[in-house]
């Protein structure tokens, strides 16, 4: 009762009663907790946690070791790309030489200053240009000795930079092209695309020196004769080439000159701007050209020591040595003039001539000598046939056919 009195007269002290009970339950509980944190509890106190993660080692990854090698293996490209350098232009206009880089398989050329970085691909097994930045590239750097450089490098997958390999090399000459292999915008492909005909062999036997390489530029009666020598020079001006002095005359334009002739094909060199090429012209005359005697000449009596007459391809002439006979429009005619011989001499006429040179005995038969040019004189061939005996007459039918002899 007096417990009840006196919380019906002091109800204020029943929160701090109730406090205090509380208070006294969880001081008596303490022990049986700290039995606990060391049994099965989840609870772990952050000394025990520390020890516990010093025990475990940690998880390692291949992938980001000190020796990390690509998935990919990286192809030996030294094998697919070929270096040269250009030589600068010979009117100054570009003294640095640059680097070109041309990759065998898909022809594709990049030129740059070194050092440099090139990135690379690969499209459907093929090397190749990369138009934007890869995870694949080279450095060029130059070295002693005329040589280059070259570090091959990949990206890692989780990033940072591994060299696959380095090599060192020699740039060669850059290669030859043909007319095919030149795009149909660059002014080179018209040079390269002219019919070579080399030296007039009639000028030169008759004594004219300092002959050039006759090129044909264009097609049918458009097409224009440039006769070139070693050390002359073509540049090219609005759409044509044309020939001057020394290179400087070409300031700013494409240019272009023999670089070398083995015969066989006539290598030139040129630039454009800043960009060298070298392309050759296939010779026109690798083939023998033989022509009969027979074919040409009938009817032929020797009128003198140094006189004959003669059917040459059915046209009666009077022919003594020394004699000219150029074929013009079809038929052929006798070169008495001076002018006419002149413009032979000069190279602004062609066709085909025969120089007659001789007449000789061999065993008691009497036979002419000269030689026949082809139509650009680039070609001769020796003709040599027996005349006809003077006590034998000419068939009847034979002058029928070829319009008898004078």
């Amino acid at each position: 009762m007096a417990s009840r009195d006196f919380l019906l007269f002091h109800p204020e002290r029943i929160p701090w009663i109730g406090g205090s009970v509380l208070g006294a339950a969880l001081f008596l509980a303490l022990p049986f907790l700290g039995v606990l944190s060391f049994g099965s509890s989840p609870v772990i106190s952050f000394d025990a946690r520390k020890q516990i993660e010093e025990r475990v080692s940690p998880l390692s990854l291949s992938l980001i070791e000190k020796d990390f090698s690509p998935a990919l293996p990286v192809p030996d490209v030294q094998k697919e790309i070929c270096f040269s350098f250009d030589p600068p232009r010979p009117d100054g206009m570009l003294n640095r030489p640059q680097l070109s880089i041309l990759l065998r398989k898909n022809g594709a050329c990049k030129r740059a200053f070194l050092p440099c970085r090139l990135d690379l691909e690969y499209r459907e097994g093929t090397l190749s240009f990369s138009d934007q930045k890869s995870p694949f590239w080279i450095e060029i750097d130059p070295a002693a000795g005329g040589m280059i450089e070259v570090r091959v490098s990949v990206t890692q997958v989780l990033g940072g930079r591994v060299d696959t390999g380095r090599f060192f090399t020699e740039p060669e000459e850059g290669p030859i092209l043909s007319a095919q292999d030149l795009p149909s915008c660059s002014p080179f492909k018209r040079l390269a695309e002219a019919r070579w005909w080399g030296v007039d062999l009639f000028r030169k036997e008759q004594g004219q020196e300092s002959l050039g390489e006759r090129l044909e530029i264009g097609d049918g009666p458009s097409s224009e004769f440039i006769e070139l020598k070693e050390n002359e020079w073509l540049f090219y001006n609005n759409g044509k080439w044309e020939k001057v002095a020394c290179p400087g005359e070409g300031m700013g334009k494409p240019i272009a000159h023999i670089q070398s002739n083995n015969g066989k094909q006539l290598v030139f060199e040129g630039w454009n701007s800043d960009v060298h090429k070298r392309f050759a012209l296939p010779s026109l005359t690798n083939a023998s050209f033989k022509v009969r005697g027979e074919d040409l000449f009938s009817s032929i009596r020797v009128r003198s020591e140094k006189q004959i007459s003669c059917m040459l391809e059915k046209q009666c002439l009077v022919l003594k040595t020394g004699d000219w006979v150029a074929k013009t429009e079809g038929r052929w005619k006798l070169l008495r003039k001076e002018s006419e011989r002149d413009a032979f001499l000069t190279g602004n006429a062609t066709g085909e001539i025969f120089v007659f040179d001789q007449i000789v005995l061999k065993q008691g038969q009497k036979f002419i000598q000269g030689r026949l040019f082809n139509s650009f004189h680039s070609q001769a061939a020796l003709i040599e046939i027996a005349a006809q005996s003077a006590n034998r007459p000419i068939p009847r039918k034979e002058i029928g056919k070829k319009g008898g002899a004078p």
